[in-house]
């Protein structure tokens, strides 16, 4: 018989058995970029035990794992971490007699998403930003895409995290924070990978199956950039997507350092609109295989076939074992 569970540890400690006995439900939150994942965890305390015995304090954590048995086929047993994250809040409610405790898996006794900095970077690269910034954070920078010089930028009233988050969508890098690593990647490079496994109409429900949206408006030909140079000269920078007749431009208003830093901003704008103009909703059995940052095949599904990458998994139990994957179509065609 199919069996799911999670094992959790709390401050290192093994919570697994005394967390199981009174569980109502989980959600675990894997999010690609741009985002903190989360988790949480529903108890059931009528005995009041969690209530009389518990209290979070700043320095509280959770590692958590997912762990099926005999899931898919007899022997089928696996085991996935999900991450450590630091406790949030906790949620005690007399009415249902419930007590939940929220997680998150950014350092938050840190500085990283509370204090405010205004600082100007300049002659520097975006990796030793973020060095500096997973420095502060204590966590360990894990950079996987090319490193590109800056001769100037500020961070102006912006927490680190939303400058970290900010920093790489200009230049079409991910940023994940997990594990207590900040994992920086080339979104286009990941989008190219190989594709990790097959999602067949069949695997999913009926009802609330799926959904998929698509927004025109963020259907562009290709995009154009102005900026000024260092002779105080406005310059134009253009793109146009191969195949495609440049009727439908996307206009972008940032600054740039040079013809090439122009060029790294204007595609990364392009692909961010061209990312979220199709975008599909996935309710099926739960699975710990599925994680964001990875692409799948879609098929049985008419004109909705194809390659997706995966920007959000939530992973939850409530009786039964779901996983809910958003996703969207990959675009590897801007060169």
């Amino acid at each position: 018989m199919r069996k799911s569970s999670l094992i959790i540890k709390y401050r290192d400690q093994d919570a697994t058995e005394v967390i199981s006995e009174d569980m109502e439900s989980f959600t675990w939150t894997d999010v690609a970029s741009g985002e903190a994942d989360t988790f949480s965890v529903t108890l059931n305390d009528r005995t009041r035990k969690w209530l009389k015995g518990f209290f979070p304090s700043q320095k509280d954590y959770i590692k958590t794992w997912i762990k099926v048995t005999d899931w898919m086929r007899e022997k089928d047993n696996r085991k996935r971490f999900c991450g450590r994250f630091q406790v949030d809040s906790f949620t005690a409610s007399g009415s249902g007699n419930t007590f939940q405790i929220d997680a998150i898996s950014i350092p938050i006794r840190k500085s990283f998403n509370v204090t405010r900095r205004n600082k100007t970077f300049k002659k520097t690269t975006v990796k030793r930003i973020l060095r500096d910034i997973a420095k502060r954070a204590k966590c360990k920078l894990v950079y996987q895409a090319k490193n590109y010089h800056i001769d100037e930028i500020s961070q102006s009233g912006e927490t680190d995290m939303s400058f970290g988050f900010s920093l790489c969508d200009q230049y079409d890098l991910g940023m994940k924070v997990y594990n207590k690593k900040i994992i920086v990647y080339d979104k286009t490079r990941y989008e190219k990978r190989k594709i990790s496994y097959t999602i067949d109409r069949s695997q999913l429900g009926e009802s609330g199956a799926y959904s998929f949206s698509r927004q025109i408006a963020n259907l562009y030909d290709g995009v154009k950039l102005q900026y000024t140079n260092k002779d105080d000269k406005t310059v134009t920078y253009k793109y146009v997507v191969p195949g495609k007749k440049g009727k439908r431009l996307l206009f972008v208003s940032a600054s740039a350092d040079s013809h090439a830093d122009a060029e790294r901003k204007a595609k990364a704008e392009l692909l961010k609109n061209l990312r979220s103009a199709s975008t599909i909703t996935l309710n099926l059995m739960g699975d710990p295989r599925y994680l964001a940052a990875t692409t799948f095949r879609l098929t049985g599904m008419g004109k909705l076939n194809g390659k997706y990458f995966i920007d959000s998994v939530t992973h939850s139990k409530q009786g039964k074992y779901n996983t809910s994957i958003t996703a969207h179509p990959v675009v590897t065609n801007i060169k």
